[in-house]
């Protein structure tokens, strides 16, 4: 469980959850201070039967019980049958709508459980974020995430934002380290028509697209330092200027961005704490090898197999449980596309077979160097030159001598290629 529902209001006692009340004089605040503090609490409250003065003065008692004893308890203030708002007020937010507080109330919980359900896994690290995740609703400031590559940096901000209070306004997403610098600031922030040569037409940047909604920035330590300073503008004034502008543009956009980096010194300081109000990190799959399972079954049941983790046998089950995963995530999927595409993972015992192999040669270097003093520069080249007449033998053997073919697989021009073979005694005929 990632949270608890509790329902206050007749017209929601239907609906299933934690526990239930008729109105807010029901629900005492001792109840509220003396839950557990290790699941959120989300209180869904029909607002309707109340005037303003009466859930003010109510609102403005509960939060501060909430902020005094530090409870992870936020609530939802449900105006079915009114106009259409989403505000936020901190520790609660208040939703109207032309349909009924209990829709309301339905459409919030399966929007949170369907975002969470993204989010594949049941580890104690998972858990703890997804908890945090049900509290980030209540929260539309900045949101920096750290993780290694491949963790799911992209998904989880994506998630953020879909249970934010902007989840119905525009998300866009950029990795500024997939753009060159030379075009990274027109595609964040535009032009005016006529601002450089080429301009024929007014461009709108990511910025301007993304304005009331969120913009997810990854591997923003790769960003231009020039361009981080526009970047702190708008954190700090909502304005921007497109490039050949004079007048600034106003804007209210939310930044969620990633580094793979725990403390990137790429990025400037003053911006960092202003990105990073709240740090989300991501785990390494290698921390939370028990989700591994889970993220099979999902990905084969997303198409359409019946074949779970339990059904593989036992060697299968087992390479995938002890690699170490560098690639995180992405490299498990990739694998998975392996073994439904050959049926085995041959690229995993390939990378098993080989860390096992680096692992005894370093060993056996320390200790040639320890009994005979060979240095461990003369040890490598004289491995290297083994493997290379080894791999030259094979390869020489497979592609019948052809020489352009065995240089363009070694990367070495036609005549190394030619005295390697000869320094070998590799024999054959060549073009």
């Amino acid at each position: 469980m990632y949270y608890r529902a509790i329902m206050i209001g007749e017209d929601l006692k239907d609906i299933d959850s934690f526990d239930s009340f008729s109105n807010i004089y029901e629900l005492d605040f001792d109840y509220l201070v003396n839950m557990e503090k290790d699941i959120p609490t989300l209180l869904f409250i029909d607002g309707a039967p109340y005037d303003e003065k009466v859930l003010q003065d109510w609102l403005y008692a509960f939060t501060n019980i909430i902020l005094i004893n530090n409870n992870p308890i936020r609530a939802f203030i449900l105006r079915g049958y009114s106009e259409e708002c989403n505000l936020f007020k901190g520790y609660y937010r208040v939703m109207g709508s032309y349909k009924s507080s209990r829709q309301l109330a339905r459409e919030i919980i399966e929007r949170i459980d369907t975002q969470l359900m993204r989010i594949v896994g049941e580890s104690d690290k998972v858990v703890k974020l997804k908890k945090m995740l049900v509290l980030s609703m209540f929260y539309d400031g900045s949101v920096m995430i750290l993780g290694e590559t491949g963790t799911g940096k992209n998904l989880l901000a994506e998630v953020i934002a879909k249970l934010s209070p902007r989840w119905d306004k525009p998300f866009y997403s950029m990795n500024c380290a997939a753009i060159p610098e030379t075009l990274l600031e027109s595609e964040l922030f535009g032009y005016k028509k006529g601002a450089f040569t080429g301009a024929s037409t007014e461009k709108t940047g990511l910025v301007e697209q993304a304005n009331t909604g969120t913009l997810f920035l990854d591997e923003i330590g790769d960003m231009p330092l020039n361009l981080q300073a526009k970047i702190l503008s708008i954190t700090e004034n909502r304005e921007f200027f497109k490039i050949g502008d004079t007048k600034p543009k106003k804007v209210d956009v939310r930044f969620i961005t990633a580094t793979n980096r725990t403390e990137d010194t790429a990025l400037r300081n003053d911006l960092r704490f202003r990105l990073s109000a709240i740090k989300v990190e991501l785990p390494p799959l290698r921390e939370r090898k028990s989700d591994i399972p889970l993220i099979f079954d999902s990905v084969l049941k997303s198409k359409g197999y019946l074949l779970t983790f339990e059904g593989l046998s036992p060697e299968l089950k087992e390479i995938f449980m002890e690699y170490d995963y560098p690639g995180n995530v992405r490299e498990l999927l990739n694998m998975i596309e392996e073994f439904l595409a050959v049926n085995t993972v041959v690229y995993m015992k390939t990378n098993k077979n080989l860390e096992e192999l680096t692992h005894s040669l370093a060993e056996e270097a320390r200790i040639l160097n320890m009994v005979k003093g060979i240095t461990y520069k003369e040890f490598l080249n004289d491995l290297h030159k083994r493997i290379t007449k080894e791999l030259l033998k094979q390869r020489a053997k497979a592609l019948e001598y052809n020489i352009s073919s065995l240089s363009e697989e070694f990367g070495l021009t036609p005549r190394r290629i030619r005295d390697l073979l000869n320094e070998f005694g590799v024999k054959g005929d060549s073009d």
